[in-house]
């Protein structure tokens, strides 16, 4: 071959790879979301300077004042709480009498009241809760008798402001409708005239994460014991003072677990330890995930170890290689897809009749069990055979399904495992999403508060429940009992929902009767 066309064949591929490029561009632009798919590959290895910007290299903070200079900020007096609401909200009381005068009134004398203020929202409307605890003495002795108040509940922010309604509202804006802080406080001071100072809104999210950790690591415990835990992972950018540029890249390893709780787990790196560490030694079952090798390092680790533990190949990320390649071959990358249709077809035929676990096995056994050697003899035969370029489009989509194809039919063997990890890609979404708007985390410690969140509220609405709904019960409930085992596992978002939905259908019986 001579010169001149070896330099035309290299410049017909870097159009080639140009046009896929542009063709990603418009798709991430102007597809359906189902449709947005990532290839980095595209761009270069990583650390090559031709990586795809992250989608949150421009942002902000998770508390957005974190990020703000003390020199720049008003140093002005704020007025006290009550000032800065108006004067015409609206006031919810409630008189807490003591037990005791309740058991004999006569016997006793009001010798005083001591109010506590909570500033409390519901949808639409904001009003201030006020519970008055009355002091009593005896009636026949004031001077020398003891005196009795009410005594107070534990609340999730200890001589916190802002009720367990409000603090529901903020926290749920934040994770799961992506809106910062700033724009809260700007809101609920257009909307309300109220004044709810993003450093508060920043301040409570810590204290409360705090408090809701313990949920977290009992549901950790329940899905380590599941058998089938999915994982992905997602890069988030954090503010690092000592990184070039003043931000470092994090990382929210996801799980989840057959029966629908969702974990995020915040690291600041992609380092394979990160897995290997929050799953432990004794884990034993089906670990469904994409390509990256920190799985099946770990499944081949744990069978050395005598342990059980298989890795569920992501079909998926197989089939969007020959979704990528159509246009390059459009007739074999086709034949791959209508495979990979009747694959579907017979899953979602599954998923309509409710078929169990043994009924999926014997099924996928039959029917997609030789769909599956189909698609690994044509690859195998595709590269033995045919002139397949490496850097293809279609090359690449060969060489990774047989890469991945060692865990490709763990599913066809485990009714419980899906064929792809599109359930945990559809769970990250909210925090992608949330990265368009909020665009930086604000510290590393701010990483492990959002996980807290993420976690509960995300599984919370994956059992079928509103999650402002169940936050705000939580929080009032958890710090009454914080020291009782059976209740905290009452709280979790699993057991939680079933309670929730068991009282609403007996309050629909009742009111039917």
């Amino acid at each position: 071959m001579s010169e001149d066309e070896k330099t035309i064949r290299e410049l017909r591929e870097q159009v080639l790879v140009l046009q896929q490029q542009l063709d990603w561009f418009k798709r991430q632009l102007f597809g359906r979301s189902s449709e947005q798919f990532e290839h980095p590959e595209l761009f270069g290895e990583p650390g090559s300077g031709k990586e795809l910007p992250s989608g949150g290299a421009d942002a902000p903070a998770e508390g957005d004042a974190a990020s703000e200079k003390t020199g720049g900020r008003n140093t002005r007096k704020r007025p006290i709480r009550a000032g800065r609401l108006p004067d015409n909200l609206p006031r919810v009381t409630e008189v807490v009498t003591p037990p005791e005068v309740l058991a004999d009134p006569g016997r006793w004398k009001l010798l005083g009241e001591d109010e506590r203020k909570w500033l409390e929202k519901e949808p639409g409307h904001f009003y201030l809760r006020v519970k008055v605890y009355q002091t009593y003495v005896p009636a026949d002795a004031p001077s020398t008798g003891k005196a009795v108040t009410a005594p107070a509940p534990p609340t999730i922010i200890d001589s916190g402001f802002w009720g367990e309604g409000l603090l529901a509202e903020v926290l749920c804006n934040r994770y799961l409708y992506h809106l910062p802080y700033a724009r809260q406080e700007n809101l609920y001071k257009t909307r309300f005239g109220i004044e709810l100072s993003r450093m508060t809104m920043s301040d409570g999210t810590g204290k409360v994460a705090g408090q809701l950790g313990i949920l977290t690591r009992l549901m950790k415990e329940e899905m380590l014991q599941c058998g089938y835990i999915r994982a992905d992972e997602t890069e988030v950018r954090y503010l690092d003072r000592d990184a070039p540029g003043g931000s470092s890249r994090g990382r929210f390893w996801v799980y989840k677990a057959a029966g629908g709780d969702v974990l995020f787990d915040w690291q600041l790196s992609r380092e394979h330890h990160h897995f290997t560490d929050w799953i432990g030694e004794d884990f034993e079952g089906v670990i469904g995930s994409d390509g990256y090798d920190a799985y099946s390092n770990y499944c081949r680790t744990q069978t050395l170890r005598g342990k059980t533990a298989e890795r569920a190949t992501c079909h998926a990320h197989i089939r969007r290689k020959y979704e990528a390649a159509l246009k390059e071959k459009p007739r074999v990358a086709g034949w791959f897809m209508k495979i990979y249709g009747r694959l579907y077809r017979i899953e979602a035929a599954l998923r309509e009749c409710r078929a169990d676990r043994a009924a999926k096995e014997r099924y996928r056994q039959r029917h997609s069990g030789p769909l599956l050697d189909l698609i690994d003899k044509a690859n195998k035969h595709l590269l033995q055979k045919s002139k397949i370029r490496p850097k293809s489009r279609f090359g690449e989509a060969v060489r990774y399904a047989l890469g991945q194809w060692e865990g490709a039919g763990t599913y066809l063997s485990h009714g419980q495992v899906e064929i792809d990890n599109n359930g945990i890609e559809r769970d990250i979404r909210p925090s992608a999403v949330g990265k368009k708007n909020w665009l930086f985390i604000g510290s590393p410690e701010a990483g492990d508060r959002s996980a807290v969140f993420y976690s509960l509220l995300i599984s919370a609405r994956h059992h079928g429940v509103d999650p402002e709904t169940y936050l705000r019960d939580i929080l009032k409930r958890l710090p009454g009992c914080s020291t009782d085992p059976a209740a905290l596992r009452g709280l979790l978002p699993a057991n939680w929902a079933a309670a929730y939905k068991a009282a609403q259908t007996s309050a629909e019986i009742t009111v039917a009767a």
